[in-house]
């Protein structure tokens, strides 16, 4: 069920700004079972690699110490020598495990929420100190899945760890009668063969895991009405202030637009319903403009307007449709409509001639 958030549920999907914030602060979809899983994978492949490296280096180290042990004193030197030789056996053998273990952590970690390293995590928050807050941690569905995967863990390695001893008991009665070096060898073997199955359990787990974080953290992320309407108001703006700049900004441009009809040269119209405004200054122009435009109240404010000043408003249907339609205020009128336009222009500049010698 979706979480509520002051009484609303939140039932829309989280945004790119909630996810990226999100991002931002560490919270992200991760899998830490994804992680052990990949790592002892690694190390479970190291260990069948080198295998018989590790048991040889093993076996020289224990021969030469026992052997020493019989033919030197039991002193402080001695010892400072047998642990330095140790050290120089056992690094070769461990380092890579250790460097394995880190790398494998840091891919998995990238593969499941890619490569953005913050340190946010880490900062401290006094609300994980306060004991209410752990109290609902541990009783919530997050606390729930991470039971169920400890005893999932538990059930699994005691089951592996049961069969095993069923499985291996007749030679495990027989190693007592073995040479030690084959005991060793064995050892080896029993290890690669549990490390495998444990890391065959672990990955199923771990699929499983990943695509629940991936689901619980989807379900953190989801937004409630509310949460979109504010989210979209900081980043956009508010809807209605918006609305009303766009007005005021379309109001300001119809009034520009018509302080241009008094000096146009013709206004055409359709009759009613578009009316576009034509100037031509042969000075000034390479050819005739749209000036204004519009269309009902628009286009009937528009032949008011051109009466008033003595504009000639001239009726022709398709020419203003089409110049509506595809001249937009303040563009050359297009080659095709010269003619019809030059046609208009001549009746106008006959008219005012006409008008000048009465």
């Amino acid at each position: 069920m979706a979480q509520q958030n002051d009484g609303q549920e939140k039932t829309e999907a989280p945004s790119d700004k909630r996810r990226e914030d999100s991002r931002k602060e560490g919270q992200v979809a991760f899998s830490k079972e994804v992680s052990s899983a990949a790592t002892l994978a690694g190390m479970g492949m190291i260990l069948y690699a080198a295998s018989t490296y590790m048991l040889e280096k093993s076996l020289l180290f224990l021969s030469d110490s026992f052997t020493q042990f019989h033919t030197q004193d039991f002193t402080i030197p001695f010892i400072s020598q047998i642990l330095s030789k140790a050290l120089s056996v056992t690094s070769p053998i461990f380092l890579p495990f250790a460097l394995f273990a880190m790398i494998a952590g840091i891919l998995s970690s990238v593969f499941q929420v890619g490569f953005r390293p913050t340190i946010k995590p880490l900062q401290p928050k006094l609300n994980k100190l306060s004991p209410f807050n752990g109290i609902k941690r541990i009783f919530s569905t997050q606390g729930l899945a991470e039971l169920f995967k400890s005893l999932f863990k538990m059930i699994v390695l005691g089951y592996i760890g049961y069969i095993t001893f069923q499985e291996e008991l007749e030679e495990l009665m027989g190693l007592s009668i073995i040479p030690a070096d084959s005991i060793i060898t064995y050892n080896f073997s029993l290890v690669a063969r549990v490390t495998g199955k444990i890391v065959l359990a672990l990955m199923v787990l771990a699929v499983m895991d990943y695509f629940y974080q991936r689901w619980q953290h989807e379900q953190k992320l989801k937004m409630t009405k509310q949460e979109v309407k504010d989210e979209m108001k900081q980043t956009e703006g508010d809807p209605q202030l918006k609305s009303r700049i766009r007005q005021v900004q379309r109001e300001m441009s119809r009034a520009r637009m018509m302080q241009e009809v008094p000096q146009a040269d013709a206004v055409v119209t359709n009759p009613t319903h578009f009316a576009v405004a034509i100037r031509y200054d042969r000075e000034n122009m390479v050819a005739p403009q749209v000036t204004a435009k519009g269309a009902d109240y628009i286009a009937l404010r528009m032949r008011a307007i051109a009466k008033e000043n003595n504009v000639p408003v001239l009726e022709r249907p398709p020419l203003a449709r089409e110049l509506y339609r595809d001249v937009e205020v303040g563009e050359v009128i297009p080659d095709r409509f010269f003619k019809a336009v030059a046609e208009i222009l001549a009746y106008v500049y006959r008219l005012r001639k006409k008008q000048r010698s009465t």
